[in-house]
C-alpha cells in the first residue's frame, strides 16, 4: 500500500511526464544485468547460487517471477516518445530487447503469454498508425505471432519446458484441489500464509504420484484462488472491487491526459499490468514482483488535486496550527518512514545470520549454527518461519547421526510448532529430531498425528517406517515404507531403507531386490 500511494505521488497527475521518462530510464537499465545474469544462468552458470539442477530464477530467484518483471519492462519500454534523443532513445532501445529476452529465458508460460499480449497490442497499434488495411493487419499479426513462436523455440530450455506436461498436470491438480479446501472455508478462508498448513490435508494419492510434497506448496498459483484461500469470498469480492474502481480512476486519468506522450505511457502501461493479472492466473504473487506493479497502478490512478470550492467564512486560525500546520504531514511521512526501517533493517540483517547458520548446519558445525540462529531469531522474532527455517536446516545433519543436530532440530521445531501448530514441515522435522535423538514413542506420537491431516504425504510415511523399526514394529515398519513407495513410485528413499530393514531381518534376498529397485530409479 506504501508503494502504491508513492506510485500516484511521483507518477501521478498532469505532469508526471517527466517522472515516467525517468522510470523508463531506470527499467532500461536496469534490464541490462537483468539479463546478464538470465544468459549466465541459461548457460549452467550460477552467479548468485544455486543448484545446477535449480530452475534459474536470476536476481528474482524464481524464474516466472524473472519473466513477469522482464514482460512489465518490455511494456512500458515498447513506447516510443517524441522527444527521446542520443544515449536516452539508444538506452531503451537497448532495454526493450534486453527485457524481452530476459521473460524468453525464464521459460516461463504465464510471462510468455504476457509478451505475446503486448507485442501483438504494440504491433497492431504499429500498423493501424500506418493505416493498414484489415487484411495486412491480420497477416502482420500473424507474422508478429509466428516470430515470437520461432524466438522462443529457439532456447532449448525454454522449448523443452513449454512441451512438457508436467507442470500443467500438476497446476491442474492444484486447483482442483484447492477448490476442495475452499469449499469447506467460503467464507472466511484458512488466513493469510494459512495455505500451505492447510492443504495437505486435501491432498490425494493422485498428488502423490503427480507431485510428490519435496516442495511443499503455499499458494494456489491463482490470484483469485489465493483471495478465497486467505479471505474467502469478502476478500475475493473486496479484491475485485479494487479492481473496478482503480480501472474507472484509470480511464478518467486518460481522458484527462493532454499530453500524449504522457498518454502512451499510460496506456502501454495499463496493457502490461492487466498482462501481469492475467499471468497471476497461473501463478503466485510475490514481493519481487508486486512492488513494481503496485507502483505502476498507483501513476496509473494518480491524478491531480481538485481543491474544494467554500464559501464558508473561516474562523480565525490558530496561531500553533498556522506555524506548524503544514510541518505535520511531513512529520507524519518521518515517522512512518522510521518505523518501516526499525521493522525492515533488523529483518534484513537476519538474513545474513540465517544464511550463515545455515552454512554451518550443512557443514557440520551445531553450535556455530544454533547460535546464528538465534541471532536471526532476535531480529526477526515475529517472523515464524526463522524457527522453521533453523528446524529443517538440522533436520537434514540430524538424520547422518549428528546428535546435537538433532537436539536442535527438536528445539526449533517444538518454537515453530506455537506459532503454526498445523505446520507439516515443522513437524515433520521435529519427528525428524526426536527419531535421532532416540526418541522415538515422541516421532511416533507426532507422525501419528501429521498423518491425520495429511494421509497421503510420502515423507511422513518413510519416518514412521524408520520409527516403527527402531521400536520394533517390524512388519508397521515395512508397510508404511511399502505405503510410501506406491504412493510416489520415482522415489529411491523407501527402497533404501527396505533394503537395510532385510538385510538386519537376514532376508538377503529381498534386501538385493530393493537395492536393485532403487538402483534403477535413483543410480
Amino acid at each position: 500500500m506504501a508503494i502504491f500511494v508513492v506510485g500516484a505521488k511521483l507518477l501521478g497527475g498532469s505532469v508526471s511526464l517527466p517522472q515516467w521518462k525517468v522510470l523508463r530510464l531506470s527499467l532500461a537499465a536496469v534490464s541490462l544485468p537483468l539479463l546478464a545474469v538470465s544468459v549466465m544462468e541459461s548457460f549452467g552458470l550460477r552467479p548468485l547460487g544455486g543448484g545446477l539442477n535449480d530452475r534459474p530464477g536470476a536476481t528474482l530467484g524464481n524464474a516466472t517471477d524473472q519473466g513477469l518483471v522482464g514482460l512489465i519492462i518490455a511494456g512500458i519500454l515498447s513506447s516510443q516518445s517524441s522527444s527521446e534523443e542520443g544515449w536516452q532513445l539508444w538506452l531503451r532501445r537497448a532495454g526493450l530487447p534486453a527485457s524481452a529476452a530476459v521473460v524468453v529465458l525464464s521459460g516461463s508460460r504465464a510471462a510468455l503469454f504476457g509478451l505475446a499480449m503486448v507485442s501483438l497490442y504494440v504491433a497492431i497499434l504499429w500498423m493501424r498508425s500506418r493505416k493498414w488495411s484489415g487484411f495486412r493487419t491480420v497477416l502482420g499479426a500473424g507474422a508478429v505471432t509466428a516470430g515470437f513462436a520461432l524466438a522462443v523455440f529457439i532456447v532449448p530450455a525454454t522449448r523443452e519446458r513449454l512441451l512438457s506436461a508436467g507442470t500443467v498436470d500438476g497446476r491442474l491438480l492444484l486447483w482442483n484441489r484447492s477448490l476442495a479446501l475452499i469449499s469447506d472455508h467460503p467464507l472466511s478462508g484458512v488466513g493469510p500464509s494459512g495455505f500451505v498448513d492447510a492443504l495437505p490435508e486435501y491432498l490425494n494419492d493422485d498428488w502423490a504420484r503427480s507431485v510428490g510434497d519435496t516442495f511443499p506448496t503455499d499458494s494456489p498459483h491463482n490470484w483469485i484462488l489465493q483471495a478465497l484461500a486467505a479471505g474467502g469470498f469478502p476478500l475475493l469480492l473486496l479484491a475485485l472491487t479494487c479492481v473496478g474502481t482503480a480501472v474507472w480512476l484509470v480511464r478518467k486519468r486518460l481522458m484527462e491526459a493532454q499530453d500524449p506522450d504522457l498518454k502512451r505511457y499510460l496506456v502501454i502501461t495499463g496493457v502490461a499490468i492487466s498482462a501481469y493479472w492475467i499471468a497471476l492466473l497461473t501463478h503466485f504473487t510475490s514481493i519481487g514482483t508486486t512492488a513494481l506493479v503496485a507502483l505502476l497502478c498507483g501513476g496509473l490512478v494518480g491524478r491531480d488535486s481538485i481543491p474544494a470550492a467554500s464559501t464558508l467564512v473561516k474562523p480565525p486560525a490558530n496561531a500553533w496550527i498556522t506555524r506548524f500546520g503544514p510541518l505535520l504531514p511531513s512529520v507524519g511521512g518521518l515517522a512512518f518512514a522510521c518505523a518501516c526501517l526499525a521493522v525492515a533493517v533488523p529483518a534484513t540483517l537476519a538474513e545474513w545470520s540465517m544464511s550463515s547458520g545455515a552454512q554451518a548446519a550443512r557443514a557440520g558445525d551445531a553450535e556455530g549454527a544454533d547460535k546464528a540462529f538465534q541471532l536471526g531469531h532476535s531480529l526477526r522474532p515475529w517472523d515464524s518461519d526463522t524457527a522453521l527455517l533453523a528446524a529443517q536446516a538440522f533436520a537434514g545433519p540430524a538424520t547422518t547421526g549428528d546428535q546435537l543436530s538433532a537436539q536442535h532440530a527438536v528445539e526449533w521445531a517444538r518454537l515453530a510448532r506455537e506459532s503454526t501448530p498445523h505446520s507439516q514441515e515443522a513437524g515433520l522435522a521435529l519427528a525428524i529430531g526426536y527419531i535421532y535423538s532416540g526418541e522415538l514413542d515422541d516421532a511416533k506420537a507426532v507422525l501419528d498425528e501429521l498423518l491425520a491431516e495429511a494421509p497421503s504425504s510420502t515423507s511422513l510415511f518413510v519416518q514412521r517406517g524408520v520409527a516403527n523399526f527402531g521400536l520394533g514394529r517390524t512388519s508397521e515398519s515395512i508397510d508404511d515404507l511399502q505405503k510410501a513407495a506406491t504412493l510416489d513410485p520415482t522415489l529411491d528413499t523407501p527402497w533404501r531403507i527396505l533394503s537395510a530393514i532385510y538385510q538386519r531381518m537376514g532376508d538377503a534376498g529381498a534386501a538385493q531386490a530393493a537395492m536393485e529397485r532403487a538402483e534403477t530409479l535413483s543410480p
